[in-house]
């Protein structure tokens, strides 16, 4: 079960389902326009996997906000989980952490420092839509996750001197990438029985800079659950 980023559709994953076996049965979709917080999501996400008769357990792969979609699924169906993948998954308290990391708003600050800026404060305000999902409140609702038990997981991490900040000065981008790092680590501790791995050259697509990653994660954690 695949979950997207912001913004995108399921077919952006293409570059990973193509290179499964047939023997791996993937279900991808879109979130529905009306769900606009991720509990809602993971409700609506479970509706379509029963009503469509697709057994559990299922290995749920989540990119960027599709993570912290997942995080929440594998809490709230712990049963139905048979492993999971986090792809440079996002972390609930990203936009206050990536915040604290920025400088003092200035005048002559880059467009793209001072979008950064806005786009981290509008994932710490409640009620603030970014591509029709209100990131901080659905990161409220997955803060609330402090384990995931023994559940086999694997932590997919963008390269740290590949991830594109943009335009801002290199100091800050150093705070930002520590920031992340750490925030990856910690999602990795939400198991007792994780696995992280570091891109070696990927940006925060891995599934299409290092694709073969992604796709021997999923089939680790697929062939661990039939093996049992």
């Amino acid at each position: 079960m695949m979950d997207n980023a912001l913004g995108v559709e399921w077919s952006y994953w293409r570059t990973v389902y193509s290179q499964l076996p047939s023997t791996v049965r993937v279900c991808m979709y879109d979130r529905s326009a009306n769900a606009h917080k991720s509990q809602k999501i993971v409700e609506d996400l479970h509706a379509l996997l029963t009503g469509a008769r697709l057994e559990a357990p299922y290995v749920l792969v989540g990119h960027s906000f599709g993570g912290v979609n997942m995080i929440l699924f594998a809490s709230r169906y712990p049963e139905e989980v048979a492993g999971i993948v986090l792809e440079d998954s996002s972390h609930p308290d990203q936009g206050s952490r990536w915040l604290a990391a920025l400088p003092p708003e200035s005048l002559n600050e880059s467009s793209d420092l001072a979008n950064l800026r806005k786009q981290f404060t509008q994932w710490t305000s409640p009620g603030s839509y970014s591509a029709s999902i209100d990131v901080a409140a659905s990161f409220d609702q997955v803060r609330a996750v402090k384990s995931l038990g023994d559940v086999p997981l694997v932590v997919l991490t963008h390269s740290p001197s590949n991830f594109d900040w943009g335009n801002i000065p290199a100091d800050v981008r150093a705070k930002l990438e520590q920031a992340s790092q750490d925030m990856q680590k910690e999602l990795a501790a939400l198991s007792s029985n994780s696995t992280h791995i570091i891109a070696n050259t990927s940006n925060h697509t891995i599934h299409r800079d290092e694709s073969q990653l992604v796709v021997n994660a999923i089939l680790k954690l697929v062939n661990a659950a039939r093996s049992k």
